[in-house]
């Protein structure tokens, strides 16, 4: 299993004749230790066309140091990157080609990066040799709050054609200290003649002229819209915020990090009701197709997910119940009910991540995103987009209107859980909007959610009476003594999702207002 740590870092291009400043003049910094330096030599990998270098993963084997080993850096945000390491013997093997042998990346690391590669071949790329010189920032404690290291870089690409190059510069790390204690440290070194570094990564200053001459990203960055951007622009803008949220999402998963299955599906969500919501501007087969798929992916992503979140709702609900309502080993009984599969869903999570059917999905959705725009898509987005939100929000008031005619019971609680996911689809669709109409798209949005949260409770406690009621018999066939608990929270989990159906008429008048509308009109 890889270790990781989260690497908050700066880099500056100085020259061969650069004297890097006296560092225990910043702020906090007590001591500034030079430490013996170190050679390094790392082999880079990446595709032929360097899919992991235009997204801005770095994929290495690097020996000498005291970090020794396989690296996986995956992007954070501007200036952070996760690094995962393996050590050295974690390979893949080793493998016999022209010239010498040849490592193959650890198969763990290349499960994290498939999504990218997408059946892409891993080889060498680079070769970076680098003299280092660290200096640790240390405060009165002892503690270590950064890192400045003086890199002397050699470097050359590995391929057909061979480009050799040298340089110098400084990254400065963050250990234990407060981000601002990087602006204290680049000021001193802009003030002695260092330069902002123009590229994020070594392998980027490397790899510069093949990247520049690349496709690029997988996501292209979206333009800033207006109105009379076509329609198709403006929405496609959205949904590449949501594609680049579901490859963000997905080593997350693989690692299964905390959130990420929930950020993955909500990104599939969105994405699948944009499509829904905005058809006429895309082709109807490639609506279809990826509808499709994206509710499959969501519903694989479902079952774990779910599971934990059960988990810890009940948890919370028995440690609120007052202990004479409690009979027998509940919190066990529910852990068991709700723990069996959980193995079994991830598994399937993570099938669904390594098939081809999933990566024929994210390819879809690359390709939609950068298709030229045809027909309605075409026309300006103020003369289009209004009536595409305008008729979200009157199937919105149709299902309302429809699941109000009917009684208390199980049929009106599946007609507003079809209320809440219409209530959903509107509020995604003024988010894709919103930078059109600014405030007055995101008051519609603030209502929708709020309509979504409502009927989000209530669905929550629909899902948990179903599932109290079924475990609460089973337990009183068998004369266990949790079947009382079970039913004291099924009457709890009842309470709540009518008080919630209460709470959402209540509120609808208010939701609905034709005040949030005006300006679709």
């Amino acid at each position: 299993m890889a270790t990781g740590v989260r690497e908050i870092e700066r880099k500056y291009s100085v020259g061969s004749t650069f004297v890097l400043p006296k560092l225990g003049s910043v702020p906090g910094v007590t001591t500034a230790r030079t430490r013996r330096a170190v050679s390094l030599e790392a082999v880079y990998y990446d595709t032929d066309d360097l899919r992991l270098a235009r997204n801005r993963i770095t994929l290495r084997r690097r020996t000498g140091g005291s970090d020794a080993g396989w690296h996986l850096k995956l992007p954070v945000r501007v200036g952070e990157r996760d690094e995962l390491q393996l050590p050295l013997d974690a390979a893949g093997g080793v493998v016999d080609v022209a010239g010498g042998a040849r490592h193959t990346p650890p198969a763990e690391f290349v499960d994290l990066v498939a999504v990218h590669l997408r059946g892409g071949e891993l080889r060498p790329v680079g070769r970076l040799r680098t003299l280092r010189t660290a200096r640790r920032l240390r405060d009165a404690a002892g503690a270590d709050l950064a890192e400045v290291v003086d890199d002397q870089v050699s470097a050359q690409t590995l391929g057909e054609v061979t480009v050799v190059s040298t340089w110098r510069e400084i990254e400065v790390e963050l250990v234990e200290g407060k981000p601002g204690l990087l602006d204290h440290v680049g000021e001193l070194l802009l003030a002695a003649g260092a330069v902002a570094a123009a590229d994020s990564s070594k392998l980027d200053r490397l790899l510069g002229s093949a990247l520049a001459a690349g496709p690029g990203p997988d996501v292209p960055p979206p333009r800033r819209p207006r109105r009379r951007t076509p329609a198709g622009e403006v929405v496609r803008a959205y949904l590449i915020e949501q594609v680049r949220a579901l490859l963000a999402a997905d080593p997350r998963v693989r690692l299964d990090e905390p959130e990420a299955v929930h950020r993955m599906r909500v990104a599939c969500r969105r994405a699948r009701s944009t499509l829904r919501t905005f058809t006429p501007l895309f082709p109807i087969e490639t609506v279809t197709l990826l509808d499709g798929e994206l509710r499959d992916l969501a519903g694989a992503l479902s079952g774990a997910r779910d599971a934990e979140v059960q988990i810890a709702y009940f948890s919370g609900r028995l440690a609120e119940l007052p202990a004479d309502l409690v009979a027998g080993p509940v919190h066990d009984t529910v852990s068991a009910h709700l723990g069996t599969g959980m193995a079994a869903a991830r598994e399937e999570a993570l099938a669904m991540l390594r098939s081809d059917r999933y990566f024929a999905l994210v390819a879809g959705l690359l390709a939609l995103v950068r298709t030229p725009l045809t027909g309605a898509a075409r026309r300006p987005a103020g003369k289009v987009l209004p009536d595409l939100v305008r008729r979200a929000d009157r199937r919105l008031g149709k299902k309302v209107t429809t699941a109000a005619g009917f009684p208390v019971g199980h049929d009106r609680d599946e007609l507003l859980h079809s209320v809440r996911k219409q209530a959903k689809r509107l509020r995604y669709a003024a988010e894709a909007v919103a930078p059109l109409y600014g405030q007055d798209a995101m008051a519609l949005v603030g209502q929708a959610e709020r309509a979504q949260e409502l009927l989000g409770t209530h669905q929550d406690a629909t899902i948990a009476r179903d599932l109290l009621r079924g475990w609460g018999v089973a337990a009183q066939a068998q004369g266990d003594p949790t079947a009382f608990t079970l039913g004291v929270l099924l009457g709890l989990e009842e309470c709540r999702g009518r008080l919630a159906e209460r709470d959402f008429f209540d509120a609808w008048p208010r939701i609905s207002a034709a005040r949030h509308r005006r300006w679709l009109d």
